[in-house]
């Protein structure tokens, strides 16, 4: 008996470490795109997810204009922002029409920030246990159909997930000249957001700074904490 809660353990030992090493991953890769894109946040935020409103019925192959829907994050919660104000919120979320060569312009920042976004969702998500089963699977869904036209668009054949690892976030880090000229795509962002909406309130995300210097948007709940 003694041999078998001794097996237990080691095999739950080797979970926990593979768990944990799965958890620093993710942080770092987060860290790393705060970190490189913290001058562009000054002006807005930098977390979103994109996809078409026509969902699965999109052809990401097909198509030069249509509608999608941008969402943004809380930078603290690191969760979008219907996941924490209740999923028929309207706050944070616009239609916008963008163009296929706006998204071959955008593809590398869209494709660093989306692989990290479907990394830190379900960390999150199982972390806070804000959204039930039903709310993550839509959430879930969204950040696919987004990176199904990321892509289409980069001529990929391989998920985001697999491209755009922790180790990557490190070789674009020691790059940093290439991965923050896609900065302009965040300012192009965040100029058409304050062209829909005058108020420039973001869906209620209040601009603080962390310990480390850097410009966090995050919900009105955690401004507090800063």
């Amino acid at each position: 008996m003694e041999k078998q809660f001794a097996s237990i353990k080691d095999k739950l030992d080797v979970v926990n470490a593979n768990t944990q090493r799965i958890l620093s991953q993710v942080d770092k890769q987060y860290a790393d795109l705060i970190q490189i894109f913290t001058d562009e946040a000054k002006e807005g935020p930098r977390l979103f997810s994109l996809f078409p409103l026509e969902g699965n019925k999109f052809n990401p192959k097909n198509w030069m204009r249509a509608k999608f829907r941008l969402v943004l994050w809380c930078e603290h919660s690191r969760l979008p922002l219907p996941a924490i104000n209740g999923m028929d919120s309207k706050k944070g979320v616009y239609d916008l029409e963008f163009d296929r060569e706006w998204f071959k312009r955008a593809v590398p920042y869209l494709k660093f920030l989306t692989g990290t976004l479907s990394l830190v969702l379900p960390v999150m998500s199982s972390t806070l246990k804000v959204v039930d089963d039903t709310a993550f699977k839509t959430l879930e869904n969204q950040l696919s159909l987004g990176k199904n036209v990321i892509d289409a668009i980069a001529g990929e054949g391989t998920k985001l997930g697999e491209v755009m690892g922790a180790a990557d976030a490190e070789i674009n880090l020691e790059r940093g000249v290439g991965l923050r000229s896609d900065g302009a795509t965040l300012r192009e962002l965040h100029a058409l957001l304050k062209a829909v909406d005058k108020t420039e309130k973001f869906g209620g995300l209040v601009r603080v700074m962390n310990k480390r210097q850097e410009f966090l948007w995050v919900h009105e709940r955690f401004a507090g904490e800063y």
